[in-house]
């Protein structure tokens, strides 16, 4: 039961993620959805990863899901470090301020371009291969989840190309008008060579043997391509890098006129389902308004109105007796009398 919620969540939450890095304009905002739709790709892996499965080796969505973390670290690295490339050119995080940019740096075109081929599941590159074992675990577990993470696997392709021949292809805009002469261009030597580091490791970083390093039992696990899922796999990803391509190639009318076709869903994943204005409305009107408005009146009003209250008597109780310790011996004299006196009565009235 515990797997199966695991495998839920994390189906759900891939697929969630994937519809939002879909209709994005900022590019880190998108690879950051990206990040989160790949994770929970790793959770899933987790959830199918079963010892009563015995259609495959027990370990095998475990060490999938490790192997995954270890080829994304690599391939969203340079991902992320090409957006910041490209940032510092331009000067913006929107796709909508670039365009054409291969013209103009082609150290980044080429990693961004290694870490989107990556991140789809392309042979030779290093997801590929991550991304098959996971595949191979989910179908191993049942076709429905098979099924539904490769078309995850295909989203990821497209929104990931979709950023890319935005920001690479599309239109050349007026760099030279836009930002008073200057041209966009490559970052220097410590920004290109951790650029061109984490390319080559994006596609070597498959063919590492990590089964027989990270395995749920300490056991090897000989890592084998499933060749009817990766190929089935691979060709679902290139046709949705034809698509994008289709779309997004070249300016054109056709992106508008689909997110026009299904504004309502488009609006929708633009605005990541409105979970922040759900949670804004959750924390700041009811948590916040709701409970914790009260509470603070309460606080204020009662509780520090109590202790005020204490104050306040002991002070003016304290004042009125303030002559009790005048100094004079007399005076004691006098207040001692007055106590025995009391004292005797009370006394006399008790035996009585």
């Amino acid at each position: 039961a515990a797997l199966m919620f695991i495998t839920v969540v994390g189906a759900a939450t891939a697929f969630y993620a994937a519809m939002v890095a879909c209709a994005q304009i900022d590019i880190k905002r998108i690879l950051a959805f990206s990040t989160i739709s790949q994770i929970a790709f790793m959770m899933v892996s987790l959830g199918v990863a079963s010892k009563n499965n015995v259609a495959i080796h027990e370990g095998l969505g475990y060490m999938a899901s490790m192997f995954h973390l270890f080829t994304h670290a690599m391939f969203k690295a340079l991902l992320f470090l090409g957006a910041g490339s490209l940032i510092h050119a331009v000067h913006s995080n929107n796709y909508t301020a670039m365009g054409g940019l291969r013209k103009y740096m082609p150290i980044t075109h080429i990693t961004f371009l290694i870490g989107c081929l990556a991140i789809a599941g392309i042979w030779p590159f290093a997801g590929f291969f991550s991304k098959d074992e996971i595949l191979s675990a989910c179908f191993a577990n049942g076709t429905f989840w098979g099924i539904w993470m490769m078309m995850v696997a295909a989203m990821t392709a497209f929104y990931m190309f979709r950023m890319y021949f935005l920001v690479f292809w599309w239109d050349n805009p007026d760099y030279e008008k836009e930002h008073h002469g200057h041209l966009p261009h490559d970052p220097g030597f410590a920004m290109t060579f951790p650029l061109i580091f984490l390319g080559i490791v994006s596609i070597i970083a498959g063919f590492i043997p990590f089964g027989q390093f990270v395995t749920f039992d300490g056991h090897e696990y000989h890592i084998h391509i499933d060749w009817s899922i990766a190929g089935l796999s691979m060709g679902v990803a290139i046709l949705s890098i034809a698509f994008s391509a289709w779309l997004y190639m070249k300016k054109n009318d056709k992106p508008r006129r689909m997110a026009d076709s299904c504004r309502w869903l488009w609006t929708a994943a633009n605005r990541r389902f409105y979970w922040d204005e759900i949670y804004l409305f959750i924390t700041r009107r009811i948590i916040f308004d709701g409970i914790c408005k009260p509470i603070a009146w309460f606080d204020r009003h009662i509780i520090d109105g109590t202790m005020d209250g204490f104050a306040y008597v002991t002070n003016k109780a304290s004042y009125a007796i303030r002559g009790f310790q005048s100094g004079k011996v007399q005076m004691y004299i006098w207040w001692y009398l007055i106590g025995a006196v009391v004292l005797g009565i009370i006394t006399a009235i008790c035996v009585l």
